[in-house]
C-alpha cells in the first residue's frame, strides 16, 4: 500500500514524491551528512534525495555518467539545483513504499523518510566480505551492490556540532540495527541475524538556526528521539510489507 508522504516538512522544506525518487528541497541552507556518493560527508545543502534506479545495469560504469556521482549529478540538474548544495543515495527500492515517521520530545522534532528491503542484501556485519576495492576498481567474489538498500532521509530542527552530527550515524545504525533484530530479519548469506543491509544508505539534515547540541548519544534526549524514529521506520519496513527490491 502506498504511504503519502507530507509534501511539508515540520522541520522546514517541502518534500516531492515520484516513482523515482524523493527529494526535499529547502528555501535556507541547510547542512547535512551523507554517506551518499555525491557530495558525501558533511555539506551544506539545498536538496537531499533518495533516488531510485529505475533501469537494469551490470555495473556501476553503466550509468548514465559513468559514476553514481556523475548520474545523481544528472538527476539533480533536471529539477535546477546546484550541483554543489545537494546530496543523494541511490537506491532499488520502490518509492511508493517509503515509510514516513516523526517524533517529538520537549521542543525536539526528527523526521525520518525511509525505503528499503531485504531479500537481497541483508547481512550481518562480520561474516564475510564480497568485494576488495584496489585502485579505483573492485576485484570481488559476487558483483558489487550498486544501489542502496535501507536508505534514511533524516530531518530535524536542531543545530548540531560537527562532532554530534557524526556520532548521530551510530545512533542511526543502533537503531536501525535494533529494528532489524526485533523483526527478526536474517541474513540472506546464512542464518544468523542481520544487522544492516550492505548498500545502506544515511543522509541528516540539521536546521543552523536551530538551538546547538553536542551530544546525540542515545542516553540524550536527542539521540533517544532520534533513535525511537528510525527504529519505527525500519521495523515498519521490515514487519509491514513495506520492502520492495
Amino acid at each position: 500500500m502506498k504511504q503519502h508522504l507530507p509534501t511539508t516538512l515540520i522541520t522546514g522544506g517541502r518534500l516531492e514524491q515520484t516513482n523515482s525518487a524523493i527529494t526535499a528541497y529547502f528555501d535556507e541552507i541547510r547542512y547535512s551528512i551523507s554517506t551518499g556518493q555525491l557530495n558525501g560527508g558533511l555539506h551544506h545543502t539545498m536538496a537531499v534525495r533518495n533516488q531510485k534506479l529505475t533501469f537494469h545495469i551490470n555495473s556501476e560504469k553503466d550509468l548514465p555518467g559513468g559514476s553514481v556521482s556523475e548520474y545523481l549529478s544528472e538527476e539533480f540538474q533536471q529539477v535546477d539545483i546546484p550541483i554543489h548544495f545537494a546530496t543523494g543515495l541511490l537506491t532499488s527500492a520502490a518509492m511508493e513504499k517509503a515509510v514516513y515517521i516523526c517524533k517529538q520530545a520537549n521542543n525536539t522534532i526528527v523526521e525520518v523518510i525511509a525505503t528499503g528491503g531485504f531479500d537481497q542484501t541483508s547481512h550481518r556485519a562480520g561474516n564475510g566480505y564480497f568485494y576488495e576495492e584496489k585502485n579505483g576498481e573492485y576485484i570481488s567474489c559476487k558483483e558489487k551492490p550498486i544501489a542502496g538498500t535501507i536508505n534514511l532521509l533524516i530531518f530535524t530542527n536542531k543545530a548540531l556540532t560537527d562532532g554530534a552530527l557524526t556520532r548521530a550515524i551510530i545512533s542511526i545504525t543502533e537503531a536501525k540495527t535494533a529494528a532489524l533484530i526485533d523483526a527478526n530479519i536474517t541474513s540472506c548469506h546464512d542464518s544468523t541475524l542481520a544487522t544492516g543491509t550492505a548498500t545502506d544508505g544515511i543522509i541528516m539534515t540539521i536546521d543552523p538556526n536551530g538551538d546547538i547540541l553536542t551530544d546525540s548519544g542515545t542516553y540524550s534526549l536527542f539521540g533517544d528521539t532520534l533513535a525511537k524514529a528510525v527504529k519505527e521506520a525500519v521495523y515498519q519496513l521490515a514487519t509491514n510489507d513495506n520492502s520492495s527490491h
